[in-house]
């Protein structure tokens, strides 16, 4: 991480990062421009290259910095005693969602470094590939499956289910001023898992 840039104005250096990730988000590496980034943030592009040497170290610090954000934010909320595995993805996907509160365009950026030859970034961050896994496993209480369901296909399909519905979700609300309703998502939420839960749980625990 830039030390000199982690020191600045809070502010100041998030409306620096919201105007990178919305830059190369929009363009990609190749066509993105630092003159509409400094334009966006409202800042010289001579402070944007006193904290950046060039456009590939900007890209580079955003990389690990979006990698990073979504890892601490899941991980430092999610609860781990809970045992269902549609409430603990419903966490993980409530907890995606608020990042883009304060970073609107961190999962496009994402989706562009997944898709990017910096993808790395993301295999290579052990506590990024840990936690997700642990997310659909740790302290799962597999039993509450029906005996036919295949877990594995179950999982996936639970997992592209409510990842996807994140993704739109924060889709819909970038760029939107007010406040995000997050009771009306959770309720949103509840009624794709629903769906869910008839499909691979026991009657029991319906």
């Amino acid at each position: 991480m830039n030390e000199a840039f982690e020191k600045i104005d809070m502010e100041k250096r998030d409306r620096i990062i919201n105007c990178a990730f919305k830059e190369f988000s929009k363009y990609k590496f190749d066509k993105a421009s630092t003159n509409n980034i400094v334009k966006d943030a409202n800042i010289s592009k001579g402070l944007l290259f006193y904290y950046f040497n060039n456009k590939e170290d900007l890209f580079k610090y955003l990389s690990e910095f979006c990698v990073n954000t979504i890892l601490e934010e899941i991980k430092n909320n999610i609860d781990w005693n809970i045992t269902d595995i549609f409430e603990r993805v419903k966490q993980a996907v409530f907890f995606k969602m608020k990042i883009t509160e304060r970073y609107p365009y961190i999962f496009h950026f994402g989706k562009l470094l997944f898709d990017s030859e910096s993808k790395d970034v993301i295999f290579k961050n052990k506590d990024l590939m840990e936690l997700s896994s642990k997310i659909y496993s740790y302290n799962i209480d597999f039993t509450k499956f029906k005996e036919e369901v295949e877990l594995k296909k179950a999982i996936n399909i639970i997992r592209w289910t409510l990842e996807k519905y994140g993704e739109e979700s924060s889709n819909r609300f970038k760029g939107i001023d007010k406040e995000i309703d997050y009771d009306a998502l959770l309720e949103e939420i509840n009624s794709y898992i629903e769906v869910l839960r008839i499909a691979f749980y026991k009657g029991e625990y319906l």
